[in-house]
């Protein structure tokens, strides 16, 4: 379905393109921006908050996630530099629900809306920290010009558009000394980037590389409570005793060992004036590869062997060690985003348009589980019984069309404002694992192939009218036609049913202007969040690991409110949120281990969920003294389960991975013109993991910690083309996990030369 759509489109974009183009003048005129004059309700109507690329260089930035760790109300849960699964969560959507949120560069989708928790971060490695000139963060669901995939909110990123020849070469290093359990190592890791940026005559060219290269510590341990007294057990030296997160007594008896990442991007951006129309070109590829392959038991015999499986006691307790769990595994990803865009004025009027087209596709994506680890004796034996796996995901994309036309003065009436648009997207998402032997790479039979697609159209229309100086009124509609096919299982067939649903999502908003500097606002907006075709279609069952899916699940349905109240500061401002949203047919996916330590992940309903919060956010310049400036964001948040008739039990427990209190604290002190010290502060009370509420332990693996992290940077900006910095995160090396271990104290050393 995807590709004869595509090419449809693609010529009729150009064609649009080319018919327009032959009509304009050759002069040269001032460069025009679309997103500056047009479609500002979206960021009126809903909660706002602005990086800068100064307010990034005040941080220790390595990935482009970390420019957001500051925001209110948001988490990205980055467990090391170069983390994959960088999944975020903001608001009432929790970490794992990343299809809740929507993540653009320069108008091309990077939130990754096929598959669910880990596997459905942001693929934030195509953005280059270097190149950023702001990011918003709009919270809530309150413009129609966003599907219900802004449930939690959106993050726009947009770069640094060419307007000198300018080459810039940067890099950093980086190093976390971590203790824990019977890992006690230094892991290191250092990054490249470089750049030239041009504008000849009316054409701007911007060509970029990046390069990060790191190992993480290690991400998962190895724990077991079934505990025996087996006599005829190898007595062994090392496990450690502990608890698992819903404290049950056992014993830890390995770790993962580091993960190896390493990515490039190559990136080149276009964008040139053609009177005064602006087309737009964007191109990015990226290499990842992942390594884990020094995996550690810490079982040892008498004679100080490793043991890599079976039964082992300590003492007189025995208990088995999986020997699948110290397998190695390696990934290598290719994948390619471009963009194309047009925009300018409707025939020189005062209506403004946009046209943008964008395609994702994962030009390979293999990874390779060994059967066993290579130290283990049954290796071989085992490999050669094709207990590898094998996943390819090469078949897996996305392709999207916007279109969008709006006046800031209707029909010459200054005070009414109208932006109307069309959308299409198509996911597309192909698994398809393998039974494989590593030793002769080999791929054996099938272990369960399935996917599907969804396809979307939509039609939206926001009305803004300002009734006189005091008030403002804004009201937007979003129609979506979503519908579901394409899906296979191994054998080709199954027996899912093609659907089609349609949603009407209305909006309204009324700001109140007491003062010049003050706004009172309240917004109310419906979102319908369609399920992702991993929800839907992705099936596996076969060894150790099961993946179960439902095609019949509904779309979530939600209804949010937020009041806002804002006070400008001559320096600074000072926001309020209270914010409430009732979200029905929650759709929930959970992984959990069985008695025979096998994976078992499952999707299922959960019939309402209720969040109520509120923010207090207060950024001020010069903050007591000239030379002092603050960011401090305070968030409350209270998600609770009001209803599941399929377990009443957990009617009233807390929803997973929304902690109740979070806040973040930055201070930037400029010592000199030249010197800007730094310290931020970011703090999350604990939360759950479990619909039930079950796993009450802290600092252990697999809990949801409180956590309270100090970060230091000094810069200097030794003259106008060369800076040199040098942080610390995790300064007093706090120990919590976010179901993983969060990294410990790490330094950073960072130089910029900018010709």
């Amino acid at each position: 379905m995807m590709m004869p759509i595509k090419n449809t489109l693609i010529s009729a974009f150009c064609l649009l393109m080319l018919a327009i183009s032959a009509h304009l003048f050759a002069e040269e005129l001032p460069r025009i921006s679309v997103e500056d004059k047009l479609f500002q309700d979206t960021t009126t109507i809903a909660p706002t908050s602005t990086v800068t690329a100064e307010q990034i260089e005040t941080m220790n930035i390595i990935n482009t996630e970390d420019a957001i760790s500051m925001q209110p109300s948001l988490v990205v849960r980055k467990r090391f530099i170069g983390d994959p699964n960088g999944v975020i969560g903001i608001r009432g959507s929790n970490m794992f629900q990343g299809h809740r949120s929507m993540v653009f560069s320069d108008g091309l989708p990077i939130h990754y809306h096929l598959q669910t928790r880990y596997s459905g971060a942001p693929r934030w490695s195509l953005v280059s920290p270097n190149e950023i000139e702001k990011i918003d963060v709009i919270y809530g669901p309150f413009s129609a010009e966003y599907a219900g995939n802004a449930m939690g909110g959106v993050v726009n990123i947009r770069t640094k558009v060419p307007t000198k020849r300018e080459i810039t070469l940067s890099g950093s290093m980086f190093l976390q000394d971590y203790k824990e359990l019977q890992t006690s190592d230094e892991y290191r890791g250092e990054s490249a980037f470089m750049s030239f940026a041009d504008r000849i005559g009316n054409l701007g060219i911007y060509a970029s590389f990046n390069h990060l290269d790191n190992d993480g510590q290690p991400q998962s341990y190895f724990f077991t409570s079934s505990i025996g007294s087996d006599n005829a057990a190898t007595a062994v030296n090392g496990p450690e005793t502990g608890t698992n997160n819903k404290k049950v007594s056992g014993y830890f008896y390995g770790d993962n060992g580091e993960e190896r990442a390493q990515t490039d991007l190559f990136k080149l951006k276009l964008d040139y004036q053609l009177g005064e129309y602006e087309l737009r070109a964007r191109v990015a590829y990226e290499s990842r590869d992942r390594e884990l392959k020094n995996l550690n038991s810490y079982a040892k015999d008498a004679s100080g062997n490793t043991i890599w499986n079976g039964t082992v006691k300590v003492g007189a307790e025995s208990f088995s060690i999986s020997g699948s769990n110290f397998q190695e595994r390696y990934q290598e990803r290719n994948s390619l985003l471009y963009g194309l865009g047009f925009s300018g004025p409707v025939a020189r009027s005062d209506w403004l348009f946009d046209v943008y087209y964008s395609d994702f596709d994962i030009i390979k994506d293999e990874e390779i589980r060994t059967a066993r680890n290579p130290n283990d004796p049954d290796y071989i034996s085992e490999n050669a019984s094709y207990k590898g796996r094998l996943t390819d995901a090469e078949d897996t994309g996305w392709e999207t069309f916007d279109a969008k036309v709006g006046t800031e003065t209707l029909l010459g009436n200054t005070k009414a404002r109208l932006s109307v648009g069309y959308h299409y997207d198509n996911y597309e998402l192909s698994i398809k694992p393998y039974k494989y032997d590593a030793v002769n790479r080999v791929k054996g039979a099938s272990r369960g192939n399935s996917g599907g697609e969804t396809e979307t159209q939509a039609l939206f229309a926001q009305f803004g009218y300002a009734v006189n100086e005091k008030i403002d009124v804004a009201v937007g509609l979003r129609y979506e036609d979503w519908s579901s096919d394409g899906a296979f299982t191994q054998g080709g067939s199954t027996s899912a049913t093609d659907r089609d649903e349609t949603a009407w999502s209305p909006k309204l908003s009324i700001g109140y202007f007491p003062a010049q500097d003050v706004t009172l606002r309240y917004s109310v907006a419906r979102a319908v969040r369609f399920p992702i075709v991993e929800e839907l279609y992705r099936n596996e069952s076969t060894g150790s690991r099961q993946f179960n899916s439902d095609p019949n699940l509904e779309p979530e349905d939600g209804i949010h409110h937020n009041l806002s109240l804002e006070k400008q500061l001559s320096k600074g401002a000072i926001k309020v949120n209270i914010f409430h949203e009732e979200v029905d047919d929650v759709i929930f996916t959970f992984s959990a281990l069985d008695n025979n330590n096998d994976s078992i992940t499952t999707t299922l309903p959960v019939d309402t969920v209720k969040t109520t919060g509120a923010e207090f956010i207060f950024q001020q310049a010069e903050l007591f003294h000239p030379l002092l400036d603050m960011q401090f964001n305070l968030t409350y948040t209270d998600a609770e389960i009001t209803k599941n008739t399929l377990n009443t039990s957990i009617e009233g427990k807390r929803f997973p991975r929304i902690p109740k209190w979070r806040s973040n604290l930055g201070l930037t002190y400029h010592h000199t013109a030249n010197i800007d010290l730094t310290t931020n502060f970011r703090y999350a009370s604990n939360s759950y993991g479990e619909l039930d509420n079950s796993d009450t332990a802290n600092e252990v693996f697999g809990a949801q910690d409180e956590y309270f992290f100090v970060n230091l940077k000094v810069r200097w900006q030794m003259n106008a083309s060369a800076s040199i910095s040098a942080g610390i995160d995790n300064v007093f090396n706090e120990e919590a996990y976010v179901y993983h271990p969060w990294p410990s104290r790490t330094f950073f050393t960072s130089a910029k030369y900018t010709f």
